[in-house]
């Protein structure tokens, strides 16, 4: 690959080649390792860091605590730059966001390195003139130059993004998308190191915190783009539900036990803000019934979490607990049915479904249940059991061998 430069509007110049990936990754002089200090754990935990501090949750539930980092992904369109601007007007003007606590205003850089920049002065515009709050505008500040051209790998860029979060005292940068911010690569974990190291060298030039709200796509299977996983403390994943409609998907908070592997769904309001979708319990195993009950007939696990709007996990944990009560019977290859097909339908009359209640062992080893993103409209939150891998109960008329989950 040739060697490419660009002079930016700092008027520094960048390499981003592989040359340039290889002395990231230690291939070049090596600089001198920082001392080790270990002390005991009673000296260790009676230092408090300004690090600690939350600036998006509470104390003990953060989504994004100071010097942390947050990546957000999603494909195209679904929501992800309208969503961060709503953070950034909840966080800077120190209100709750999606019901999250924000201990204080949190002063906020933008960094938009796509799309046309009449657009997005557009998009800023229009929530701040909707915005119905305390005001946020003088907590929030914006990259104008270089447009969609800022990049990490550049040190004039770093020393002037570092010279502004002194001069303003921001405690978050917001920027993205990812793969135009000096992230060479498709995301190796050599790679991702490499960016980390690039944001360490922006860290090295601070006196204070400074936490990452990064947005980045996902790939052609829906899941993140690259090995990331491992990297942010927060990793959120944003899927459009139709129009109107988002699901903002927890997938992993570090810090945040509450909100890990949690779902909520989203509507979109006037001003382009968001309200949650008020959550609802459900009764599954009486759904399930009422739903053979207008039609009997043999099906699948897959064919009867459609009738409910379950996964085909939760389906088959529910029916099988129907079994284990004697409301529904198993089969494998019933009549009409494929040899190998694993079915189930009503077993017996049925009593006054008005009586069934979730059983005291459902979800399996007292798990709890969680919220996931919904395959539906309609504003009620499907729930899912933490002890997926644990099989229910079954009747003698399923033994274990013929079922396979």
């Amino acid at each position: 690959m040739s060697e490419t430069e660009w002079v930016d509007a700092f008027g520094g110049a960048s390499v981003a080649d592989e040359s340039w990936l290889a002395s990231q990754n230690g291939d070049g002089p090596h600089e001198p390792a920082d001392p080790i200090r270990i002390v005991t754990l009673s000296d260790f935990i009676s230092v408090e860091e300004e690090t600690a501090e939350p600036l998006l949750g509470s104390k003990t539930e953060t989504i994004l605590p100071a010097d942390g980092m947050l990546l957000m992904y999603g494909d195209g369109g679904a929501g992800k730059t309208t969503l961060t601007v709503d953070m950034a007007a909840h966080l800077g003007s120190g209100t709750p966001w999606l019901g999250i606590e924000v201990p204080r205003p949190v002063n906020i850089t933008l960094i938009e390195n796509e799309g046309p920049r009449g657009k997005f002065r557009q998009m800023l515009s229009e929530k701040t003139a909707s915005w119905p709050g305390a005001d946020f505008t003088a907590s929030v500040h914006v990259l104008e130059e270089p447009w969609t051209r800022f990049t990490l790998q550049d040190e004039s860029h770093r020393i002037g993004l570092s010279s502004h979060i002194t001069q303003t005292n921001t405690d978050v940068v917001v920027m993205g998308p990812l793969a135009t911010l000096g992230m060479v690569g498709g995301g190796t974990p050599d790679e991702i190191s490499v960016f980390e190291r690039l944001l360490g060298k922006l860290r090295e030039l601070l006196e204070r915190p400074i936490s990452f709200w990064i947005v980045h796509h996902e790939n052609k299977s829906g899941d993140v783009s690259g090995a990331w996983e491992r990297v942010p403390d927060t990793l959120c994943h944003v899927q459009a539900r139709g129009n109107g409609h988002t699901t903002l998907h927890w997938r992993k908070a570090r810090w945040s036990s509450e909100k890990h592997g949690t779902s909520v769904d989203l509507t979109w309001e006037a001003g382009r803000s968001f309200a949650v979708v008020e959550e609802v319990e459900r009764d599954p195993w009486a759904e399930m019934l009422g739903a053979f009950k207008k039609s009997d007939e043999w099906r699948t696990a897959k064919e009867a979490a459609k009738l409910i709007k379950l996964s085909e996990e939760q389906a088959k944990k529910v029916l099988s607990e129907l079994v284990r009560r004697g409301d529904m019977r198993y089969e494998k290859g019933p009549s009409g049915r494929h040899g190998s097909a694993h079915c189930w339908r009503l077993k017996g009359a049925l009593m006054d479904l008005a009586h069934l209640s979730a059983p005291s062992d459902f979800p399996p080893s007292g798990g709890a249940l969680e919220t996931h993103p919904l395959p539906f409209r309609g504003g009620v939150s499907q729930r899912r059991s933490a002890g997926d891998d644990e099989k229910s109960a079954l009747s003698p008329s399923a033994p274990d061998d013929d079922i396979p989950f």
